[in-house]
């Protein structure tokens, strides 16, 4: 490995700080609507994917631990927001999709999340903002690719 000096260090300490910074926002702003940033993040995820999709499918994407997506459901499915439904070709698995009422919620907050989130963005220019995009995205194909080697 190759020495990295103190500017390095911090760089990369300043940039976690960043991360653990956006992650809060999330976690605080779903808390403020009375739900967890997992559940807040499964509903935007199935509000996107009306046809329903596989827990585990879902938890992967997320990056969630299935053990956390599961908890999560149990929840969801306690305030009738969420079932699990049988898949069309194979009964020994589960969709998840919205309860009817559990859809009306999802939009409301979904709304809410997006509208909040393009507030924030509105700050940006447009040229600072698809430089962020760029940046952002260089910086996680060059993570993943570190992760193949």
């Amino acid at each position: 490995m190759k020495n990295r000096d103190d500017k390095d260090i911090r760089m990369l300490l300043e940039l976690s700080d960043l991360w653990r910074r956006y992650d809060r926002a999330y976690t605080c702003w779903a808390q403020k609507h009375g739900i967890s940033n997992s559940a807040m993040t499964l509903i935007e995820e199935l509000y996107m994917r009306p046809e329903g999709v596989e827990p585990a499918e879902v938890a992967d994407y997320l990056g969630i631990p299935r053990q956390t997506m599961t908890a999560t459901l149990d929840a969801l499915e306690r305030k009738s927001v969420v079932g699990r439904f049988p898949h069309e070709k194979d009964r020994r698995r589960k969709v998840i999709r919205f309860t009817p009422e559990g859809k009306i919620m999802a939009e409301k907050l979904v709304n809410d999340l997006h509208e909040w989130e393009m507030k924030a963005l509105s700050s940006l220019k447009e040229t600072e903002l698809a430089r962020a995009f760029k940046t952002v995205k260089l910086f996680c194909t060059e993570l993943e690719k570190g992760l193949k080697d």
